[in-house]
């Protein structure tokens, strides 16, 4: 985003609705963070230095470019000025419920370590231009700043567990020796991965605690994550007027244009349908409008999963097999329609075959120790398969992309 003045005071201390009694405290993460001695609580002046490019300390600007709006040589387009980048992280609904409704709080630390987790990951990937000696290409610096600040309810006070992720637009340049512009565009690639990093995180998480989880699909097949085995599909819909309103926008767009919406239009659909003014409500109020929502089976249903959980705490070893066994699968699917893939393509397959069962490292070990005994080959972050018994690399005939 350009601009953000004032972008934590008006839409992230506040959850989603105005109680004059309870703020929603900023985190400090990222590597970047601890070069500029940010840790812990988000101050206010911190936050405002940085989506300025400045030191909180010592007022320096420091980017080499100040990210000004520009005007094209035609004045026909203005670029504005990036200072903020928002990722969102949201807890399946049937999480979210038992967490704040059925009242198991292990379950909102499991959503911070799996944000944690990502957003780890998702910093490995952070990058900045380079144009040195005529050069224009990425650098990967693999350190970013990040402010978190954990929500529990939608607009419309349904319980929905999520954590916006602020990053500015600044990182540091190991090779240069100086602060830059974050180059945000490996980490945008790579948001349905991403996406997968935080599922099988959160996953892993519930099924260590006790939960059973079951996976969910739309009527095509298509994976949409998954929800605690137990809570009904109707106690997840009346918990779920923000989806409603998104689905009703993107139906109407889909009549009035002949086609569906983008990613980046179903985002902005997401905005225009939700309500401009937060409301005003105490947390207390909040949390006994959801509680008046249950049918008393409902309450008894969320009751019994937690107290069933307290007492499974399953065993759950994530191994190298587990591992190999979802890369394999991963494999088969995605060559069987593909002669080259991206990595994080593959990551992203393999994690949602194995989704709670595996760990990422074991994953991404699992990859090179395929690609160490010849059953892909890599060029950059594409990778190709190859036929181990002629020898020869499915796809090497045809040039890689870029």
């Amino acid at each position: 985003m350009s601009g953000g003045a004032g972008y934590p005071q008006r839409h992230l201390e506040h959850s989603d609705y105005y109680d004059e009694h309870r703020r929603v405290q900023g985190e400090w993460h990222g590597r970047g963070a601890e070069l500029l001695g940010l840790r812990g609580e988000v101050a206010q002046k911190q936050f405002e230095a940085v989506r300025e490019g400045l030191h909180q300390e010592t007022g320096e600007f420091l980017r080499p470019r100040h990210s000004a709006d520009r005007i094209s040589p035609d004045r026909s387009e203005q670029s504005k000025g990036r200072s903020l980048y928002d990722l969102t992280f949201s807890a399946p609904k049937s999480v979210s419920i038992q967490a704040l409704v059925g009242g198991d709080k292990r379950l909102v630390a499991a959503h911070d370590r799996a944000v944690r987790e990502t957003l780890a990951e998702a910093e490995s990937h952070s990058a900045t231009r380079v144009r040195l000696n005529g050069a224009n290409e990425d650098r990967t610096t693999a350190n970013w700043i990040v402010a978190t600040y954990r929500h529990d309810t939608s607009r419309e006070l349904d319980p929905q567990l999520h954590t916006h992720a602020v990053a500015a637009n600044l990182t540091y340049d190991g090779v240069e020796g100086r602060w830059k512009a974050l180059q945000a565009s490996g980490i945008y690639e790579r948001r349905a991965y991403l996406t997968e990093v935080y599922r099988d995180a959160l996953a892993r998480e519930v099924r260590g605690l006790g939960y059973e989880i079951e996976p969910r699909r739309d009527s095509k097949g298509k994976d949409y994550g998954f929800e605690i085995r137990g809570v009904s599909n109707e106690l997840l819909e009346k918990y779920s007027v923000r989806s409603a309103q998104r689905d009703a926008a993107i139906e109407r767009f889909t009549v009035e244009h002949g086609r569906k919406p983008t990613d980046n239009e179903v985002a902005v659909l997401v905005r225009e349908s939700r309500a401009d003014k937060l409301a005003e409500i105490a947390t207390e109020q909040v949390r006994e409008q959801q509680q008046a929502r249950l049918a008393p089976i409902e309450r008894h249903t969320l009751q019994q999963l937690h107290a069933n959980s307290r007492e499974q705490f399953p065993g759950i070893h994530h191994t190298h097999s587990l591992a190999t066994e979802s890369l394999q699968f991963a494999k088969e699917h995605l060559f069987e329609r593909n002669s080259v893939v991206r990595d994080h393509e593959l990551m992203a397959e393999a994690l949602r075959h194995g989704r709670g069962q595996i760990d990422l490292g074991k994953l991404r070990g699992a990859l090179e120790v395929e690609r160490a005994q010849g059953g892909l080959i890599r060029a950059g972050n594409n990778l190709a398969r190859t036929n181990l018994h002629s020898g020869e690399a499915m796809g090497q005939r045809q040039c890689w992309p870029s």
